[in-house]
């Protein structure tokens, strides 16, 4: 408190800082970096397509040594803003029930208490706004920017100071403040009357030496030693009849700013952002099909003649049109029994596979089927969507992740020298090569038949997914469950080892094949798996790991925290159906708190049951699973409880090559099960 009562001059603190954020500011190879990815800002502007934010109060135009009274309808103008914004956001994501649990203030008067506009929550109550209770501040100035499309040092400077401010109230403050998640960060919004930015501080303000008597000093070296500081470039957020350019750059970058505000505040929106720009492609497709039919019905049907036609046969002449525009774009239906070939480098029919069922649903087409060349062996087919449906947008796309982003991810491992019995192996990859002739300019290129160009993965093997399993057989016994944990463990670390994280663990991602003897289990579908930091996980309310839920994001343990609840849910634990992201985070710190995962899985196995604790442990923290103890334990669990049906048989379990858990009979001096390569 002595402290921030020390630290009330923000001229004399961004005098202090000068130093350091000219050195920021000019060089380009040391810059702030942006707070958001333009990824982040694509799938905002996507998410909230349709969306309509309506500000009342128009911008004026602001210069040097206009009147007060100017200043005075900017500040008015910037709240409207806020408050149309946070609105917006909370009914869209939130609830279009409950009232906003948030107001906007601003300076009243020469005694304000507050020199811009913030975002406060609840518990503040108009003058009496204490720095506790401000969500989001805005620094409103009459010109922010500089050169190469930065903030001028002395606005960053102020918008710091304000940073500051907001963490220390978070820490020190005797009562509860209104931000709750991710208290070490603050955002602070920069505009003038045209343009616009964000600040991002982030840092444990606790290392802050609030002893020392140099204030602006010591602030100045936190910033430097222990601050995470972001700075976006300024853009344009007003035109110049004063309306807020939503689209663009600008405004995004503070809408998605003030999102992240009211998430610290008020946890997780009922619908992800990802689950709203999902519905892009859908939009655009039925987009298509309308254009499409509209230029059939200008351009096909005279017009005159559907006037003297009964209504009856328009309506089966629209109704027959519409149906061959639909048929056009649907995903190719492959029937049993047919031959799908793919074209390899040459155009040639290189590779020929005959379909022997489907395994899809309706979201995509998978088959089985045998390869022309190798026999009966049966192998999985991928087929993916017209690339017409492909190319115009960008967000989350099953067929798309199903086929050509797994063929990436199978060929890195492949580079990388990732091999196990319990990853999908890559057959083949390629395009259709489809019958009759082919118009194309280029091998990348495609005509017009309706299957030219469509993307096909095969792979192997083929085997039940397990939520089928488990609804036709029951939960797994003791021994599968340990035995389907530890092909799972082995799977993780062989793709660990490459630094691949599948991110998107579930019954129906992992297979049980039928080996020379016994079972084994394969994790499949890797097409949303993380290669880099800027990769984004799927996102299961069930089986995400807690960290992917807050953060959109895996950390080092997320596969085998997914684990957990996979196993959990194999043995006969009870999933609810989730609301919200909120109501998944929630049954997971309640579920962890009373152990509910360890009591059941303890009834399995004590090891998977000390496996569970071992993940409990991890949550929260950034260290990755140890996955070789784990499979060496779980190796000799799986050993003591097997041991329990071979009535006396003297047998040993020793793991394999690639973890594989191989039981040697010594009474016959021969080995049973199968071993695979890691």
């Amino acid at each position: 408190k002595d402290f921030a009562k020390r630290f009330v001059d923000c001229d004399e603190f961004t005098s202090h800082a000068q130093e350091w954020l000219l050195g920021k500011l000019g060089n380009p190879e040391d810059q702030f970096k942006e707070p958001f990815q333009l990824d982040e800002l694509k799938q905002l502007d996507y998410a909230l397509e349709g969306v309509i934010f309506q500000q009342l109060l128009r911008m004026p135009y602001w210069q040097r040594g206009l009147s007060g009274n100017i200043a005075a309808e900017i500040n008015l103008a910037v709240e409207d803003f806020l408050h149309t914004i946070a609105q917006t956001l909370w009914e869209t994501l939130w609830s279009s029930e409950d009232r906003m649990p948030f107001f906007v203030t601003g300076p009243r008067g020469k005694r304000s208490y507050l020199d811009g506009v913030a975002l406060v929550g609840k518990s503040g109550r108009g003058m009496n706004t204490v720095w506790e209770h401000i969500v989001e501040f805005v620094e409103v100035q009459p010109e922010i920017g500089g050169d190469a499309g930065f903030a001028v040092s002395s606005i960053v400077g102020r918008s710091l100071f304000h940073g500051i401010h907001m963490l220390m109230s978070r820490l020190y403050s005797e009562k509860k403040p209104s931000v709750r998640k991710h208290t070490d960060t603050a955002y602070v919004l920069f505009v003038d009357s045209k343009c616009g930015g964000v600040m991002r501080l982030r840092g444990d303000i606790s290392k802050l030496d609030t002893k020392a008597g140099l204030t602006y000093e010591v602030a100045t070296d936190w910033l430097e030693q222990h601050a995470d500081v972001a700075v976006s470039s300024v853009e344009q957020v007003w035109n110049r009849f004063g309306n807020a350019n939503w689209g663009d750059l600008g405004a995004l970058q503070l809408i998605l700013a003030t999102l992240h505000c009211i998430e610290q505040c008020r946890g997780s929106p009922k619908r992800s952002l990802a689950e709203l720009a999902s519905d892009h492609g859908s939009r655009l497709h039925r987009r298509k099909i309308e254009r499409r039919f509209l230029e059939i019905q200008e351009n096909g049907i005279d017009h005159s003649y559907r006037q003297e036609v009964t209504s009856h046969e328009i309506q089966e002449i629209e109704e027959i049109e519409a149906q061959e525009i639909i048929r056009e774009f649907e995903a190719l239906k492959l029937e049993p029994g047919s031959t799908l070939w793919l074209e390899d480098a040459q155009w040639q029919r290189g590779c020929g596979f005959r379909i022997v069922s489907s395994l899809g649903d309706e979201k995509y087409s998978m088959y089985s089927a045998t390869s022309l060349d190798e026999g009966d062996k049966l192998l999985s087919v991928y087929v993916g969507a017209h690339p017409s449906q492909l190319e115009p947008s960008w967000e989350d796309m099953t067929t798309w992740y199903q086929v050509q982003r797994q063929t990436r991810i199978l060929n890195t491992m492949s580079q990388r020298g990732v091999s196990s019995r319990y990853l999908p192996q890559l057959v083949s990859s390629g395009r259709i090569l489809h019958s009759g002739s082919c118009s194309k300019q280029s091998p990348g290129g495609r005509c017009d038949h309706p299957s030219c160009g469509i993307s096909v993965l095969v792979t192997s093997p083929v085997g039940e997914p397990l939520d089928i399993v488990v609804a036709k057989h029951g939960w797994l016994s003791p021994v599968e469950a340990l035995r389907c944990c530890h092909d799972l463990l082995s799977a993780l670390r062989s793709a660990g080892s490459a630094g691949i994280q599948h991110g998107d663990i579930s019954p129906q991602r992992v297979i049980r094949v039928k080996g020379d003897g016994d079972y084994f289990y394969v994790l499949i579908d890797w097409g949303r798996a993380v290669l880099e930091d800027r990769d984004s996980p799927a996102i299961s309310p069930r089986y995400s790991s807690t960290y992917a839920l807050q953060e959109g994001k895996l950390c080092p343990a997320a596969d085998a925290e997914s684990l957990v609840y996979l196993l959990y849910f194999l043995v006969g634990g009870s999933m609810p159906e989730f609301e919200s992201l909120e109501a998944a985070l929630q049954w997971r710190e309640r579920a962890w708190a009373l152990r509910t995962f360890q009591l059941l899985l303890g009834e399995i196995s004590t090891v998977l049951k000390a496996y569970a604790d071992y993940i409990d442990s991890l949550i929260g923290t950034p260290y990755p699973a140890d996955y070789d103890i784990w499979l060496r334990r779980i190796s000799r669990a799986f050993q003591s409880s097997s041991d329990q049906d071979n009535h006396g048989k003297r047998i040993q379990y020793i793991e394999g090559s690639g973890g594989v858990i191989k039981p040697v009979d010594y009474n016959t001096g021969e080995s049973s099960g199968t071993s695979g390569t890691s």
